[in-house]
C-alpha cells in the first residue's frame, strides 16, 4: 500500500531529505505548530521556504532521540497521526518529552495544512 503524503514526509524528514519532504509539501501550505509563539518551534510556517524554515529550526534547536508515529488513520482529506517523542534541546541539554498529534490536509498527493499538538508545557520546560 503506498504511504499517504504525511507519512512520506515524515519518512523523508527522519531520513534527513529535506528536498524530498519538500516534494510532498503544496507550494501553497501553512504548517501551524501550535504552541507559545516565543519558543522559535512554534508559529506559522507558509509555503515550502516556511517548511524548510522550520525544519532548520527543529534541527537547530533539538538531538532527536525518539520520534515514533503509534497510529494512523485518514478520513476524506485528512491524515491523522499520534505518536511519541523526545529531544534533547541543544541550548539547555534538558529533555523535551511528549505524545502528540498531527492533523494534516492533503491534496493530489501533497500536504496543504499541517498542525501537531503537543505538550507545550513540558516544550517550554525543556527551553528554559
Amino acid at each position: 500500500m503506498a504511504q499517504n503524503p504525511l507519512q512520506q514526509f515524515f519518512s523523508k524528514v527522519g531520513a534527513r531529505d529535506v528536498a524530498g519532504a519538500l516534494a510532498v509539501i503544496d507550494d501553497a501550505t501553512v504548517f501551524e505548530p501550535q504552541g507559545p509563539a516565543h519558543l522559535p518551534i512554534y508559529g506559522r510556517f507558509v509555503g515550502k521556504a516556511g517548511v524548510e524554515r522550520l525544519l532548520g529550526t527543529l534541527a537547530e534547536q533539538f538531538e532527536t532521540e525518539t520520534f515514533e508515529i503509534r497510529k494512523w488513520a485518514e478520513a476524506d482529506d485528512y491524515v491523522f497521526a499520534y505518536g511519541f517523542m523526545q529531544h534533547r534541546v541543544r541550548k539547555t541539554g534538558r529533555t523535551f518529552k511528549s505524545e502528540f498529534t498531527v492533523v494534516a490536509q492533503t491534496e493530489g498527493g501533497l500536504i496543504r495544512h499541517y498542525r501537531i499538538f503537543e505538550d507545550t508545557a513540558a516544550a517550554e520546560a525543556a527551553f528554559a
